[in-house]
């Protein structure tokens, strides 16, 4: 029973000319235009963490140097390490480390190399000038570049940020697909029909639902493999780890589904509140706009939404070399987490026999 039901659904799906043109060629579109035209440009000035010796000329003269500048943020912190670390957990942008003998700069190089280069060359050039002023007697120092992060790759588009952006955004739109799809059937009178069968009634919820979990994997199968080829979009880490957080992502699309399809509603009513959610959660969950740009509190806000985490899970593994399945465990754990609320509640919720 179960699988003769999947069986139709798909056979209806493919069908669709419509519905495939709007899961898989709008998107394709969005992808172009937006890799094409981004830019990454930052909202505030860079965060800079900072520690030197205390008392000690060399690093007085540079955190001076870094309060004085408009084009940095300095943070001090209590020791080398600390510095190291917030670069590393990015609370920082790059890092200054003084003592007597050297200057050390800390830079992620996760950072695209837009972002990096200038970043790089502006701290050295800080470096340098706040050390030449006659009050300081000791000698210039090499300045050296330590990474915290896996090596990103070489070539790092606008695509890099546009492909999974848009993945996202609409491999949510799919759970507007499964509820319009649930209110197709109860307006024909397929529940009812289901209803009299001696069948449980979860049979028939998981012969709804797979369809469209096997659409959406092949959704986002299609996305980065269309960016891969198309678009030149590099992965850096694990293909592992994407297809972990591309089943992950379906399976919260379907989830949050079900959850609309359980609200109840017509196909118009479904589908004017539901295109509304989609975009607020995309947009705040950077799929827009990243939020690597947004302001502080508009980037914390985003994990409020599992399009924020579900991006910084694919951001990790298309530019962090050495991602693994691990590396990205919080952004599948929340995505578990929000596919399982979405699924409890639509189910606690759901009536077959609404008509």
């Amino acid at each position: 029973m179960i699988r003769a039901a999947i069986g139709k659904d798909m056979l209806l799906l493919v069908r669709d000319r419509g519905a495939l043109l709007s899961l898989f060629a709008l998107p394709a579109v969005f992808m172009v235009v937006f890799g094409a035209v981004f830019k990454l440009d930052r909202a505030e000035p860079p965060v800079i963490a900072i520690w030197h010796v205390p008392g000690e000329p060399r690093g007085m003269a540079i955190a001076h140097a870094l309060a004085a500048a408009a084009v940095f943020t300095p943070a001090l912190q209590p020791s080398s390490d600390a510095v190291r670390v917030a670069v590393a957990a990015q609370r920082a942008d790059a890092g200054v480390i003084a003592s007597a003998e050297s200057v050390e700069l800390v830079l992620d190089a996760g950072l695209p190399l837009q972002v990096r280069g200038p970043l790089a060359g502006a701290l050295e050039g800080l470096v340098v000038r706040a050390l030449v002023p006659p009050g300081i007697a000791l000698p210039l120092v090499n300045v050296t570049f330590a990474s915290t992060s896996a090596r990103s790759t070489d070539n790092i588009s606008g695509f890099q940020l546009a492909v999974p952006g848009n993945a996202v955004l609409f491999g949510f739109f799919l759970a507007l697909t499964v509820a319009m799809s649930f209110a197709n059937e109860r307006r024909i009178g397929t529940w009812q029909r289901l209803l009299a069968a001696p069948v449980p009634r979860w049979h028939a919820l998981v012969a709804m639902l797979v369809p469209y979990f096997l659409l959406g994997a092949c959704q986002l199968a299609f996305f980065f493999t269309l960016g891969a080829v198309a678009f030149g979009m590099a992965v850096a880490g694990s293909v592992a780890a994407l297809v972990a957080l591309s089943l992950a992502l379906v399976y919260c699309a379907v989830a949050l589904g079900l959850l609309f399809a359980a609200i109840g509603g017509s196909e118009r009513q479904l589908g004017g509140f539901g295109s509304v959610a989609l975009l607020v959660m995309g947009m705040t969950g950077g799929c827009m706009v990243p939020r690597l740009v947004m302001p502080k509190f508009m980037q914390s806000l985003g994990l409020v939404v599992p399009h924020g985490w579900a991006l910084d899970g694919y951001y990790d593994v298309l530019v962090r070399e050495g991602t693994s399945i691990a590396s990205v465990a919080p952004s599948l754990a929340a995505l578990l987490v929000f596919g399982s609320a979405f699924a409890a509640i639509g189910l606690a919720m759901f009536r077959f026999e609404r008509v």
